[in-house]
């Protein structure tokens, strides 16, 4: 009898156990007649010029941002963490990349809020003029990236293929939508910020071989606090020299 409370208590427990949830699937792809740009933005929660950029770019139409024509990326640097309020997104890792872009222009000076279209300065105006600075000849390379969400992170297989057969290397970057931060010091004392296409996480670079290839799977974990549901990967193709980008892709279950 004994056997038997047991067997029924375990099968009942099994019963009521909610069953693990199936990872979320998505996939991406663009070109080669197709040249997919990426917009990123450089600013933090430190920055009082930065709230319009960020919201200026909340408000673009999907079809600007959600891989189609374009893709987002807010990089939160970390330069001005010193300066009364130290920004929880931010990362040196994104200072440094943008003193690298700025290096690569000939100058050395970086500031917040920035905008790079395709790894060059630009300065936003309305959505007419972001669709009139997005390249109208295609570049020739295409990237395919699939990803399947779990709550830990990100599984992800990205190939690319490019008819330039040098000088040219893959990122990865995770990001985050639909974020707020109270902040309580600095710049931005007092507000309420609301923040998109936040980046959590960078990877890369990445090789392409002799032929202007590369087929690679990583598993990217989300930082601390991400929330799967609100998050998609994003893969870039770019030169290591001029830092120009030649296209991008964008995977996400929800945007």
């Amino acid at each position: 009898m004994i056997r038997i409370f047991i067997a029924c208590c375990l099968s009942a427990a099994a019963w009521a156990a909610p069953a693990a949830s199936p990872p979320c699937r998505a996939h991406g792809e663009s070109g080669p007649a197709r040249q997919v740009s990426l917009l990123e933005l450089y600013t933090s929660e430190g920055c009082s010029s930065c709230p319009p950029a960020e919201r200026w770019l909340s408000a673009l139409p999907p079809a600007f941002v959600d891989g189609r024509q374009a893709l987002a990326l807010a990089f939160h640097v970390d330069y001005w963490d010193g300066l009364g309020w130290r920004d929880r997104f931010a990362s040196a890792a994104y200072s440094e990349r943008q003193r690298r872009h700025a290096a690569q222009a000939g100058g050395a000076v970086v500031y917040t809020p920035q905008f790079l279209l395709n790894g060059r300065d630009w300065r936003p105006g309305g959505d007419g003029e972001l669709a009139q600075a997005l390249p109208q000849s295609a570049s020739g390379a295409t990237l395919q990236l699939d990803s399947r969400t779990f709550a830990d992170g990100v599984d992800v297989t990205l190939r690319a293929q490019t008819p330039v057969k040098t000088g040219q290397r893959l990122m990865l970057a995770l990001f985050e939508n639909g974020l707020q931060s109270w902040v309580e010091a600095g710049e931005n004392r007092g507000s309420l910020l609301r923040h998109d296409a936040v980046v959590r996480g960078l990877w890369g670079p990445f090789a392409l071989d002799g032929g202007g290839h590369a087929a690679l799977s990583r598993h990217l974990a989300f930082a601390a606090g991400q929330r799967p549901e609100f998050s998609g990967v994003a893969a870039w193709l770019e030169d290591v020299d001029s830092g120009a980008v030649s296209q991008a892709v964008v995977a996400a279950c929800r945007r």
